[in-house]
């Protein structure tokens, strides 16, 4: 794992992108595109994956606009299900991708569901060990880390893929309403931060444990003894 302060992370040549929210193309992710497109590997193509339940026009509009921006082709991974997650030839797109984005979407369950220990994930972390970035926007930021909260089930959770162990992972964050959602959390799991990232705003941890706060605004670390910093 790499640390840098209060946060450790899979260790890997590429950077974990953590987006409030659905990126690219838009005035106010200029800063995020960028960095994204300068840490991919040009040579490589793109992966998109909609499991959290985008839409495929969506998608679609995201490899348009990094194409725009200088990126290389890409393609939308057809992975919604663990069967899915095992297929031979979606783990060898991913593998062979140079950048990975994990798209958000209303079921995030169905994300951590389909790639929990899957060989899919794995690929994604072969990726990632060959120096592509992983982009998580939105809810797909929460498997990311080590719980995942249950959108259905109002304090209850799931175990995430800890690619950031001990931090739970809120997207959308917008301020106390959603701090004391997180609390609630980690009054179960104390020995997790609770990490809220606003929309158009991305924190990113990168290789030697370089960590970059991208976009309008800035994350909020939210710990167990109910202060925020």
């Amino acid at each position: 794992m790499t640390q840098a302060g209060p946060l450790t992370w899979r260790t890997g040549a590429g950077w974990v992108v953590l987006a409030g929210d659905g990126l690219l193309g838009r005035a106010e992710s200029d800063t995020i595109d960028a960095a994204i497109l300068g840490w991919s590997i040009p040579a490589r193509p793109a992966a998109v994956l909609l499991t959290a339940g985008g839409s495929s026009a969506e998608a679609e509009d995201l490899l348009a606009c990094w194409e725009d921006l200088g990126g290389s082709t890409g393609y939308i991974v057809p992975v919604y299900t663990d069967a899915d997650a095992h297929r031979v030839e979606n783990c060898r797109l991913l593998a062979q991708a140079g950048l990975v984005y994990l798209g958000d979407g209303p079921d995030v369950l169905a994300l951590l569901r389909a790639l929990q220990g899957s060989p899919a994930l794995d690929a994604i972390a072969q990726a990632f060990d060959d120096g592509a970035p992983v982009v998580a926007a939105g809810t797909a930021v929460m498997p990311m880390g080590a719980w995942v909260a249950d959108p259905r089930a109002y304090g209850t959770s799931e175990q995430g893929w800890g690619w950031i162990p001990h931090v739970i992972v809120a997207p959308h964050f917008a301020g106390a309403e959603h701090a004391e959602h997180l609390r609630y959390l980690l009054a179960a799991h104390t020995d997790c931060l609770g990490l809220g990232i606003p929309g158009g705003t991305a924190l990113a941890l990168g290789p030697t444990g370089r960590v970059e706060t991208l976009g309008s605004g800035q994350a909020t670390v939210v710990v167990n003894q109910g202060s925020t910093h």
